[in-house]
């Protein structure tokens, strides 16, 4: 990933009071009606302190978690302990995906593609990986779909990317729709900024 370094530096420095920060029912209900649709191998892209974990159904075959932040991935691993699939934690950049083909059957993410510079490389990272009949799952925020409020974010995005590491005016579906998805929006909430996201494969 552009920028790695940079970007595991201020997760590094975030992750000891990044859930205090970033708690929010709101997020946790999103999370908990998107994740819900999970099953077989699972991969979670940006996995952070792992506060997805109790939101997957406990049938889950396994639970492979990507982080490019090891203090974010130490937090992760103790709330890994005694859910009821296993778990493997990695510490790496996921601009690439180093699985091979047809890996998983669902890769995850919550708030984790806004901060990738080449969006279309990953979503074919992630076609690649997916199994026939695999799906991605993201909770995202987005480009908002008002005028007014989508040139706020196109204003404030270079200081997102520097100071929050992600980008506040991405259009994730239609770039997803763009890399070969089948994009279907499961729900929106603040104004359609914040969405939950079920791809497919064409």
């Amino acid at each position: 990933m552009a920028n790695a370094r940079r970007v595991q530096r201020l997760y590094d420095r975030q992750a000891s009071r990044y859930d205090a920060r970033s708690a929010s029912r709101r997020l946790d209900a999103l999370r908990a009606a998107l994740f819900a649709h999970a099953s077989g191998d699972v991969l979670e892209l940006g996995v952070g302190t792992g506060a997805t974990f109790a939101h997957y159904p406990g049938t889950l075959v396994s639970l492979t978690g990507l982080d490019v932040s090891p203090e974010m991935l130490s937090r992760a691993q103790a709330r890994a302990t005694g859910l009821p699939f296993p778990v493997r934690l990695v510490q790496h950049d996921f601009q690439t995906l180093p699985y091979g083909p047809a890996s998983f059957y669902t890769v995850t993410s919550s708030l984790g593609l806004c901060g990738i510079p080449d969006p279309a490389g990953l979503f074919g990272e992630v076609r690649r990986v997916l199994r026939p009949g695999g799906q991605l799952l993201a909770l995202e925020h987005v480009r908002p779909p008002q005028v007014w409020l989508g040139l706020v974010a196109d204003g404030i995005d270079p200081l997102f990317e520097r100071f929050v590491g992600c980008h506040a005016n991405r259009p994730t579906p239609h770039l997803l729709r763009e890399a070969g998805f089948t994009v279907e929006v499961l729900e929106r909430r603040l104004a359609g900024i914040l969405v939950d996201i079920r791809a497919t494969p064409t």
